[in-house]
């Protein structure tokens, strides 16, 4: 995967897709020296969501009152910033702060150093991000943008034991990228699915890379995946928003495609 960095006077930017103005979400990787901040920031019709996967975030977040309210964040929490939000970042410790931000770029966004300049813009506000935790057989997945009901994408936390994998699967619709932020896993990607779905695979046959932290992947529809967690594996997934759409062609524990109304009645958040 293409993941140009990019040099700013707050850190790096580096892109974690390969975008193009057809994609259907933005990736981006943030890393932010020890009290450097970013700009204040308002995106008048999109959502963003940001997560830490190092370090600690302040953030710092304007209404339209001219009034301030601080947020600290730690290690795989996170917020939205809504349509609307004034806000900015900053790293709140002694170590580089590295904070993965995902949602749509479709409108105006704009950037300024002076909050004076900008707390009249807010509009609506940033909120803390969902950690409603779906259990699976092979770990358990937190589901950040449950909170935000017919969004145009969806924002995970994929944690996976040592020794287990997911299923082998496809999506008909479904666009998703992860991006390794613990972890050691094997991953089969790059075969696109048959059109008989009772047909016969061999997982054995299809192209596979090794993942670790700060390198990812993307999986199209129609593209055979699975994950293989050589050791206790942590990603973050950003995806088009069509969560229930799972064709599952091989599985450890024989579930069958779809939603998997089992996983979510002991979930919590």
């Amino acid at each position: 995967m293409t993941t140009p960095t990019v040099l700013t006077a707050y850190g790096q930017l580096r892109d974690l897709v390969e975008q193009d103005p057809s994609w259907p979400y933005e990736f981006v990787e943030h890393t932010l020296l020890p009290h450097h901040g970013r700009r204040f920031r308002w995106h008048a019709a999109d959502h963003r969501t940001f997560v830490v996967v190092q370090g600690r975030a302040r953030l710092e977040m304007l209404d339209g009152t001219g009034t301030t309210d601080v947020t600290t964040y730690g290690r795989l929490e996170g917020w939205h910033a809504l349509q609307g939000a004034v806000y900015r970042f900053v790293n709140a410790g002694d170590e580089p702060l590295v904070v993965l931000e995902a949602g749509t770029a479709r409108g105006e966004t704009r950037e300024s150093d002076e909050a004076a300049v900008m707390w009249q813009l807010a509009t609506d506000r940033c909120v803390t991000v969902s950690y409603y935790t779906v259990h699976k057989p092979w770990g358990h997945e937190i589901w950040y943008t449950k909170n935000l009901p017919e969004m145009p994408y969806a924002v995970k936390q994929i944690h996976m034991t040592a020794g287990h994998q997911s299923s082998l699967q496809s999506h008909k619709q479904k666009t998703e990228t992860n991006h390794v932020v613990d972890g050691t896993a094997t991953v089969l990607n790059g075969t696109y699915a048959p059109a008989d779905t009772s047909a016969t695979i061999d997982p054995g046959t299809l192209p596979r890379a090794e993942h670790d932290a700060g390198t990812g992947w993307t999986s199209p529809p129609q593209m055979l995946h699975r994950v293989i967690a050589r050791t206790d594996y942590t990603s973050i997934e950003v995806s088009t928003p069509e969560l229930d759409d799972v064709i599952r062609w091989h599985d450890d524990t024989g579930r069958p495609n779809g939603w998997l109304e089992s996983e979510h009645l002991a979930a919590r958040s």
